[in-house]
């Protein structure tokens, strides 16, 4: 399904009355399948954009939609549900709970998602085998690098078989080689599972790999690219 952002604004009010703009008339359609990021200096909306996307807050004006749902008119318990239906997310810092294992870590989100015990082991099991790291599900977070825990957040975001994930830098932390691996493990779940990703980064080795790239400035979409990729 695709998600279509329509005349977005998203407008805070500083401390003297002062209306700042996180998100101005933005405009996206994102088809399913898409492989896209969101460009731009820090401060720029990126963010913002992706938190409008999930859900996570609402926009002032606008509307957005995910096939015929208008998230925009649902509460919260119902953007929770949807979420929780439909998106994964990737984190720069990984957001791994440290008491878990990697294994536990993948389960916590399928177990509020309702799925019996015997489910979850399957799809724990599948997830972590499409990051390369079937065998090391009871290392804790501790126990693994910085690009085994960001395979793990990815084993996470894709265990529930969304339709988005939703990256919010997703390669920052991460040394070249590993930023690399990432990268091309982005693209062959998007290759193979037809899963739209849409990235907020600063990394030009993600950039160029991307299908569709958003430069955002002030809250505004400032240009659109499209890389033969």
């Amino acid at each position: 399904m695709q998600f279509e952002l329509s005349h977005i604004d998203k407008v805070y009010i500083s401390a003297d009355e002062i209306k700042v703009y996180g998100a101005h008339d933005v405009s996206i359609k994102i088809p399913e399948g898409q492989f896209m990021a969101l460009v731009g200096p820090s401060g720029s909306g990126k963010t913002t954009i992706l938190n409008l996307i999930a859900g996570l807050i609402l926009p002032t004006n606008g509307t957005l939609k995910h096939g015929d749902a208008d998230i925009t008119s649902m509460s919260l318990e119902q953007r929770t549900q949807h979420r929780l239906d439909y998106m994964g997310f990737v984190f720069q810092d990984y957001q791994l709970l440290p008491i878990l294992t990697a294994a536990e870590n993948i389960e916590f989100p399928l177990q509020l998602k309702g799925f019996s015990k015997k489910e979850i082991n399957e799809r724990v099991n599948w997830a972590l085998a499409q990051v390369g790291l079937e065998k090391l599900g009871n290392r804790f977070p501790k126990q693994l690098s910085g690009g085994q825990q960001q395979r793990v957040s990815i084993a996470r975001a894709i265990a529930g078989r969304p339709q988005l994930i939703l990256a919010d830098e997703p390669t920052a932390n991460l040394d070249s080689k590993t930023a690399a691996e990432i990268i091309e493990l982005f693209l062959k779940l998007n290759k193979e599972f037809n899963l739209t990703f849409i990235f907020s980064t600063h990394d030009q080795r993600l950039i160029d790999q991307v299908r569709s790239v958003l430069y955002v400035q002030d809250g505004r979409i400032s240009e659109k690219k499209v890389n033969n990729v």
